[in-house]
């Protein structure tokens, strides 16, 4: 599947949420900069019950006091000022459910967990797969080991956490759509990223659009 093709796959995911979700227990505070993190929940094992309901579940951001909770579906949406290294849990009363899944998010841009299996024996959260969407300001080009190096465009004071993506599988094009190269990027550019977030919690597989 083209990486064009598959962030319009991920965008429409990530608007089918938006629009399914059900009451949000939070907003952007205090930055004035709201993140989002979204999603569906696949499967919850407990020890009692190796397929609990999906429905019902808090998911919120630990120590943020932004929460929400999932639908029939198992699907939520997550929004407020929260970024960077974050543990999001989940959380369910009814049958003692509370598990931990961290994540490392960019300030103002939105993450999206693709099949989420919760252990509540363990206390642990798997999840299929993960998507990033969020505008970085370049801060270092490596063509040599093809990364980049950058900052959430929107970030509050003093947010110096970087976040890498990753070249040799993304694709690089301008406003247009026209290709670019890595020798004509340079540090203070801005660029859109869409795609993957790796088990190392760099991005790739990614469309990046420099703008």
């Amino acid at each position: 599947m083209s990486t064009f093709r598959r962030v319009r796959q991920l965008t429409f995911v990530g608007l089918i949420f938006v629009c399914s979700c059900g009451a949000i227990d939070g907003g952007s505070r205090g930055t004035g900069i709201t993140s989002s993190l979204q999603g569906i929940v696949a499967s919850v094992q407990t020890a009692s019950n190796p397929e609990s309901s999906v429905e019902g579940l808090a998911v919120g951001v630990q120590h943020r006091g932004v929460r929400a909770k999932t639908n029939s579906a198992g699907a939520f949406l997550v929004q407020g000022s929260f970024d960077g290294h974050v543990t999001i849990v989940f959380a369910r009363r009814t049958d003692k459910v509370r598990a931990f899944l961290p994540v490392y998010l960019p300030s103002g841009g939105t993450m999206t967990l693709n099949g989420v299996h919760i252990d509540n024996i363990s206390g642990t959260v798997a999840v299929d797969s993960q998507a990033i969407d969020f505008v970085g300001e370049i801060t270092q080009v490596d063509c040599a080991g093809q990364t980049l190096t950058m900052l959430a465009a929107k970030r509050p004071p003093g947010d110096k956490d970087t976040y890498t993506v990753l070249l040799n599988t993304s694709s690089l094009v301008d406003s247009l759509g026209n290709p670019v190269s890595c020798s004509q990027l340079s540090n203070g550019q801005f660029a859109h990223v869409q795609g993957a977030v790796n088990a190392d919690s760099t991005f790739g597989d990614a469309l990046i659009v420099i703008e």
